[in-house]
């Protein structure tokens, strides 16, 4: 995606975005799309509606979750991940696995919202 248009604060911002490690890009976008989600129909139709815009980020989130579940994890990563920064209880299954799991579906609602939009 060509920035080169916008003006040089916005620029280095979105330089400063990507630049961040994967653990953080997702992190953020657990932050803004689960955090206060109701359910993951709220967040497929949020990121849907993100792709009317712009999926830049979405991609990037995506080679960050992609990232993060193919590489080791430090014991506990995952499960706050999802516990903390996405405040998604996950009851008896409060496990890295589990979490591993949950992540991967989300990952893959990414992947779809990017699809339909390209579709468009």
């Amino acid at each position: 995606m060509d920035f080169s248009d916008l003006p040089e604060p916005m620029r280095n911002r979105i330089a400063e975005r990507s630049a961040r490690p994967p653990l953080d890009k997702v992190r953020d976008m657990l932050h803004t799309y689960l955090e206060d989600a109701e359910d993951l129909d709220a967040v497929r139709r949020e990121l849907r509606d993100t792709t009317n815009f712009s999926s830049f980020y979405l991609h990037q989130y995506l080679v960050a979750f992609e990232t993060i579940l193919s590489e080791p994890q430090p014991p506990g990563t995952l499960l706050r991940l999802v516990a903390w920064d996405a405040n998604w209880g996950m009851g008896e299954n409060a496990t890295d696995e589990a979490s591993a799991v949950f992540l991967r579906e989300i990952a893959e609602m990414i992947r779809d919202a990017i699809r339909e939009s390209d579709r468009r």
